[in-house]
């Protein structure tokens, strides 16, 4: 096997004999009490960009086909690793990063999302200053057009 993250834990949840689903993201295992302490993080404390790194393999690892076994036996990884990477809850190293993105004919760029948690919450706040200033603008037109109807109807009756 290769150099990557080696993770005990079920990679996937039986429902019928023979038959496996893999877990939707977020979703806990099949097993009612937990082994590993990934299995407990709560959703809303994997970090943002975890989560889109997980989105982003499996969303890319179905579109090729591909197993998380399969996946994991291309990255040189256990299939755990690759559960773990599609739940947000494996923060991974750049050569773990480096396999997986070749494995799925991806840049290492690609796996991550274009605006970071902070340049989103940013531009959402110059979006909503905009959307202020707009708003006064838009009622200080609105005065100076009652400010001229004025000023015509009084010019209007002094001449």
């Amino acid at each position: 096997m290769g150099a990557g993250p080696v993770i005990s834990g079920p990679p996937a949840i039986a429902t019928k004999p023979d038959v496996v689903r893999e877990p939707e993201l977020g979703e806990a295992a099949a097993d009612p009490k937990p082994s590993g302490r990934a299995s407990k993080t709560p959703l809303s404390e994997i970090h943002p960009t975890l989560l889109h790194l997980g989105q982003t393999v499996r969303r890319s690892r179905k579109a090729k086909g591909l197993t998380q076994m399969q996946l994991a036996q291309r990255c040189g990884f256990n299939s755990a690793a690759i559960f773990m990477v599609e739940a947000g809850r494996q923060n991974m190293t750049i050569k773990s990063l480096m396999a997986i993105a070749a494995a799925l004919e991806l840049e290492v760029g690609d796996l991550f999302p274009r605006t970071t948690p902070r340049t989103s919450a940013k531009l959402t706040e110059v979006a909503d200053t905009i959307g202020d200033v707009k708003g006064r603008v838009v009622m200080q037109l609105q005065m100076l057009d009652r400010l001229a109807v004025e000023l015509r109807e009084e010019a209007g009756t002094v001449g």
